[in-house]
């Protein structure tokens, strides 16, 4: 299709895309697949690093950046000669437009590759598409633990009515049980009073036994009779009984049902927001410690500490600095890229206290590396998710009990 040579390989679009394109249409399985198929042992790799080693092998064609094209072209290829359509009546209006409708509907990755990866598409588009995929990258963490504390309220609420209903259906078989005993004895004192009445009527009808005395087994069989009335009630309170406890079992199986379909939905929340770092009542430092002079700040957490951070988005490295030095500590940035010499790397991290590398805009071979050297000079290392500042923040700032730390 001659459309389709208007658009890039995936080793062959901008380098900040790559990244978001892979991490929107391939999941954790389809990575490791990948890798698999070209040869890797994946045996021993961490999630995480399943992302690091593909895109590694992003910046040319290999047996690795090819299979990933293969897949992202065949899932895009609607959306691409969508993209190729419009473009060819010139009309970048209308793929802007396009862009909204599908990302408003949460269709990203496939329409984000057909549209950053063809030939025609305008820089400025470019830059919207790249900043509001950004931004809805950035999950609000509060919100996250928010839906996972829900989950568990839910899971507990489940597994007590799982344990109501077993309970339910025990308390059931035993009154069957019960019903059917009942039955055998009410069939056998029938069984008895219709021979008792039988005999009865021998003896009334036979001359022979009505010239001598008759025992009276009259108070036997009202005795009989009774009984067995009795015995019927009792029957008909154990079916009421029995119906009763059908409903409740139908009415707990319902609200179990529920509570699965409530299970689903919570599953499937996401929340983004945007990201806002903690700001602390501006305050004179100690002019003895340096050190902060609020106890109950937490950016006490960071006073006379050394940061570096490695990776990152480059453009926000003020703020990063920004973050921690109003926290009290100093801040020490690396962008990631391994040149010839890993001498100033390993200087800086060899210098700091803490060490932070965001594995979601970073070199990614570069999370290795300085993985390697923090275990070589006892320094402690924070894995992010995120280069966002909330994540930074949440990271440095936020007590230990509340931050998201992936080590």
């Amino acid at each position: 299709m001659n459309e389709m040579t208007c658009f890039l390989n995936i080793w062959e679009i901008e380098r900040n895309f790559k990244c978001p394109v892979i991490g929107a249409m391939l999941s954790v399985d389809k990575h490791k697949d990948i890798l698999k198929k070209s040869g890797w042992d994946v045996s021993t790799l961490k999630p995480y690093e399943y992302h690091s080693y593909l895109m590694g092998c992003m910046g040319d064609e290999n047996a690795v950046s090819i299979k990933t094209n293969n897949y992202i072209r065949h899932q895009s290829l609607k959306y691409m000669k969508q993209i190729a359509a419009l473009y060819k009546k010139k009309d970048a209006k209308e793929v802007r437009a396009l862009w909204n409708d599908y990302s408003a509907r949460g269709i990203i990755g496939p329409v984000m590759y057909a549209i950053v990866s063809h030939k025609d598409t305008p820089v400025e588009l470019l830059k919207d598409i790249h900043g509001e995929v950004h931004m809805l990258s950035h999950a609000n963490m509060a919100e996250v633990f928010n839906v996972r504390r829900k989950l568990e309220a839910a899971d507990q609420a489940l597994e007590r009515e799982k344990n109501k209903s077993r309970e339910k259906s025990k308390k059931v078989r035993d009154l069957v049980n019960q019903l059917k005993d009942a039955g055998k004895e009410r069939d056998s004192l029938a069984f008895q009073n219709a021979r008792l009445k039988k005999k009865l009527g021998e003896l009334e009808t036979n001359p022979v036994l009505q010239q001598s005395p008759v025992p009276d087994l009259t108070q036997d069989v009202e005795r009989l009779e009774q009984a067995l009335r009795c015995q019927k009630e009792q029957t008909l309170f154990a079916e009421r009984e029995k119906k009763q406890l059908e409903i409740q079992l139908f009415s707990t199986t319902n609200e179990n049902s529920m509570l699965k379909e409530e299970l689903t939905q919570l599953a499937s929340v996401f929340s983004s927001g945007e990201d806002s770092a903690y700001t602390c009542p501006e305050k004179q430092p100690c002019p003895v410690t340096g050190s902060c002079p609020n106890e109950d700040c937490p950016r006490r957490r960071l006073c006379a500490r050394r940061i570096f951070m490695i990776g990152g988005i480059t453009k926000m490295k003020s703020y990063y600095r920004q973050i921690v030095e109003k926290a009290g500590g100093e801040f020490d940035y690396h962008d990631g890229y391994l040149r010839s010499s890993n001498e100033d790397l390993a200087a800086k991290v060899k210098r700091c206290d803490v060490v932070v590398c965001p594995v979601s805009c970073n070199s990614h071979n570069a999370c290795l590396k300085v993985k390697h050297l923090c275990s070589r000079y006892n320094k402690e290392l924070k894995i992010l998710n995120s280069a966002s500042l909330s994540a930074v923040t949440q990271a440095l700032i936020v007590p230990d009990d509340d931050t998201l730390n992936i080590n």
